[in-house]
Formats: C-alpha cells, sequence, structure tokens
C-alpha cells in the first residue's frame, strides 16, 4: 500500500455569512482538482456549508468581531473541515480599522490556484476599478509563486502564508515564506538588455509595476504590497 499523503491549507476569515460564502468557494475549488466519487464530493459541500455557519452562529451569539481559523485536510480519498475560533488568528496582526483574511498553503505550485480564487472573491466586494482589480490579481498571484517556488523551493514541509487587509482607503497583502530569503537589489532588472532573455527578476517587476508599494522585509521572506483606492473629489 502506498503512502498516504495529506496536505493542509488554512484560511482564517472573519464570522460573516459573506466569508462563509469564500469558504465554499474555496472548497468547491479544491473539489474540481481531484478525482473523488459524487458522494464524497458532496459531503466535503454540506461540511463547507455547516462549517461557515456555524462560524457566523457563534459570531452572532458572542456580539463579537471574532475569527474563524478552518483547516481544511485533504488526502487522496477526502477533504475534512475543522474549524478553531480565534479573535488573534493571524501572525501579522491587522489594524482595528481593516478587515483580514489569511491563506495558508502548502509549498506546492498546484495549489496556486486557490490564491487566484480567494483574490478574486475579495476583490469581487471593492469598489476597485476592473482594471486595478486585475494589476492587484497579478501582483498577488506573483508573490504567492515566488513564495512557494523560490523561497521554499517547493518543500512540502514549509509554508506560504497570505494576509490581506482590506482597509476603507487600500489593500495591503503581506506574504511570507520560510525561505532563506533574498536581497532585493541583487535581482536583475529584466529591462536591462543584458537580462531580456532571462526569466529572474520578472515577477518582482510585475509586482512593483502592478502595486502602489512593495517593501521587503526580514530579508526578504516577507513582502509588503500596497494598493490605495482613487480618492474621487
Amino acid at each position: 500500500m502506498g503512502e498516504r499523503t495529506e496536505q493542509v491549507i488554512t484560511l482564517s476569515l472573519p464570522s460573516s455569512m459573506q466569508q462563509a460564502y469564500l469558504l465554499k468557494v474555496v472548497v468547491a475549488e479544491i473539489l474540481k482538482e481531484t478525482d473523488f466519487a459524487e458522494d464524497t464530493q458532496e459531503q466535503s459541500n454540506r461540511a463547507a456549508i455547516e462549517a461557515g455557519t456555524n462560524a457566523n452562529k457563534n459570531d452572532n451569539r458572542t456580539g463579537q468581531n471574532t475569527y474563524t481559523t478552518f483547516k481544511l485536510t485533504l488526502t487522496d480519498d477526502q477533504l475534512t473541515i475543522d474549524t478553531v475560533t480565534d479573535s488573534d488568528a493571524f501572525k501579522h496582526k491587522p489594524s482595528e480599522t481593516e478587515r483580514a483574511l489569511e491563506l495558508s498553503l502548502p509549498s506546492s505550485m498546484q495549489h496556486v490556484y486557490l490564491l487566484d480564487v480567494v483574490v478574486t472573491e475579495i476583490l469581487r466586494d471593492t469598489d476597485f476599478p476592473e482594471e486595478v482589480r486585475e494589476q492587484i490579481n497579478l501582483a498577488a498571484i506573483e508573490a504567492g509563486t515566488n513564495a512557494i517556488k523560490h523561497g521554499n523551493k517547493e518543500d512540502p514541509n514549509k509554508r506560504a502564508i497570505i494576509l490581506f487587509c482590506l482597509d476603507d482607503d487600500k489593500l495591503t497583502i503581506i506574504i511570507e515564506d520560510e525561505g532563506d530569503g533574498f536581497t532585493r537589489k541583487e535581482v536583475a532588472d529584466p529591462l536591462d538588455p543584458e537580462n531580456l532573455l532571462k526569466s529572474s527578476g520578472r515577477g518582482i517587476f510585475l509586482m512593483e509595476a502592478c502595486m502602489d508599494s512593495v517593501t521587503y522585509e526580514a530579508d526578504g521572506t516577507i513582502i509588503k504590497m500596497v494598493k490605495y483606492k482613487e480618492i474621487v473629489s
């Protein structure tokens, strides 16, 4: 018998019906990539609905803005969902005015599509113009890909953590990996004629072109990107 594989994806959300919907979307996307039997998929979908609904009920009962972490454990033949309610859910603490959401992924390129799904759903409820949404989505995908592929080197024992903080005037995205880091100034400029045929540096260039601010912390293992909303006078 082959070794049983297990991959854990975590999603920390504010306890609300809107975020319960996001959990359903993420679970549905995960199931699309599996070959589970139809009844197993139905069970997983029901579990997602129940977990999201229970989280919302708990929030309404306590009268507090709590966060729920959904632990999605994917094996060869099933997807299980466990929940933990915790007001201190995030490693990088959002401010009191920010609405936060955190996604933690195993270091496998096969999970990058989930980042795309989450970013798309977050931006759907904002007033960023469509063109700006596309820029944010591109920057987030590039940052997540860099964290998994170049930072963690697709080591299954390491994780990429992506935190989204939505404020009235901006969206902040913080991406952290468990790699050795890098120095920004040592990354080759892809627009330099001698680097035009090289692929290295293009992801960082795109991130910096798409976002209003990109900073590098903790020796490059943490990237903070900010996109400001347009001020309409």
